[in-house]
């Protein structure tokens, strides 16, 4: 299987470009177009009016709406989160009928399963056993009971163990390898997951760019385009004061675990108030020009005046209704999920826990009116997410 990758930064047309290539497809071809939200879909049905791209309906349930629009062979648009939901019918459908799976935006394509170290125990000792040296498969014929959902992901091959006690969902490859073609838009597709996952199933990337300079122009094209990109560090502001910057100081602080070992003391309370000041005295912006974002259950603890309802989920991709926001406070030092981490060490898959940080950040932070060459003011108190973004703007610069 290969992977058409469409790797530039945000605003660069790839999505555009996408659309003019799909409007120019053959007739034949059906596509499948997997995007974050339910505006981007609206967008691409109003974009292709001729190929009248449906959205799945629940009929029964979300997996037959699916498997519906698969049999009548329409061209289909929807949401990363009705990706979820194929299964081995909806893959073998599909992989007749010559469909192209379009991604805008990488998927959730490995999480951490939450189940209790009895029913685990259980799980390996009494129906499982591991295969290709990380993933589980089912062993119990004409199996039903309470592990039904376990067995029927082990079934598709989408769960892995690490050091017998971390268990893994992976997304079904089958899926992937179930489409004629498969093409991928997103930037700095090296740091990111599920750069990781296609290494650990051996899928390799062939390289497309975007060519063009307006709507009418922009297309798909394998000539390598080095990209112009405007000269970030004039454009974007980055907090340097001491006082508001020393709740960041160590390499660890602002990550989840020092969030979680810090969530009933002072420290919260300190990080909420350096935020109300940076958006009224640094950035001194309207409540409607700023965003924000932190770990989900710690919004609560940070929210403030002036700045509660910009608050934005951490992993915001692919949006442009806040283009328009000047300020910025990323309160997050991202690290990889450990087991997950570990389980594509052990795998032999080669990661970069820095590059998979700065581009989780920069897909933050281009939901913002730097997406179109605009100003921003940025706080970000961790020490070690600025050296990482400012190298990154060195680097980008250079080019």
């Amino acid at each position: 299987m290969q992977v058409n990758l469409v790797d530039a930064l945000m605003g660069s047309g790839k999505t555009t470009a996408m659309i003019n290539h799909i409007n120019g497809a053959d007739e034949g071809i059906k596509f499948l177009y997997i995007t974050p939200y339910l505006n981007e879909v609206e967008r691409v049905i109003a974009s292709c009016p001729t190929k009248k791209f449906k959205q799945p309906q629940v009929i029964g349930t979300k997996t037959r709406g699916i498997k519906h629009l698969f049999e009548r062979g329409e061209n289909i648009a929807t949401t990363h989160a009705l990706f979820g939901y194929f299964d081995q019918e909806i893959i073998d459908i599909a992989s007749a009928s010559n469909y192209v799976l379009v991604m805008d935006e990488v998927a959730d394509v490995i999480t951490p399963l939450k189940i209790s170290k009895h029913d685990l125990k259980t799980i390996l000792t009494e129906h499982t056993e591991i295969v290709d040296g990380h993933i589980l498969r089912w062993t119990t014929e004409n199996y039903t009971g309470e592990f039904t959902k376990h067995k029927n992901m082990c079934d598709l091959g989408c769960v892995g163990i690490y050091n017998d006690k971390a268990v893994l969902w992976l997304f079904p490859v089958s899926v992937f390898k179930g489409f004629s073609e498969v093409y991928l838009m997103t930037y700095m597709f090296s740091g990111q997951m599920q750069k990781y996952y296609f290494d650990y199933y051996g899928v390799e990337c062939r390289n497309l760019y975007v060519k063009g300079s307006c709507v009418q122009t922009y297309c798909l094209t394998d000539e390598k385009i080095d990209y112009q990109y405007p000269k970030l560090d004039s454009l974007i502001h980055i907090l340097d004061n001491k006082k508001l910057n020393q709740i960041g100081d160590a390499k660890e602080s602002l990550s989840a675990a020092w969030y979680e070992r810090n969530k009933d003391n002072v420290l919260l309370g300190l990080l909420r108030a350096n935020v109300s000041n940076f958006f009224k005295n640094y950035a001194k912006t309207k409540s409607n020009m700023n965003i924000w974002t932190t770990f989900k259950e710690h919004e609560d603890a940070l929210k403030g005046a002036g700045y509660a309802k910009g608050f934005l989920p951490l992993n915001t991709r692919a949006s442009n209704e806040y283009r328009d926001r000047t300020a910025v406070a990323y309160l997050v030092n991202k690290f990889m999920n450990p087991f997950v981490k570990n389980f594509f060490t052990v795998n032999g898959i080669t990661v970069n826990e820095s590059a998979f940080a700065v581009s989780e950040m920069i897909q933050f932070i281009w939901r913002s009116a730097i997406r179109d060459g605009k100003e921003i003011y940025l706080y970000c108190p961790s020490s070690r997410m600025r050296e990482l973004l400012q190298n990154w703007i060195e680097n980008v610069s250079e080019v």
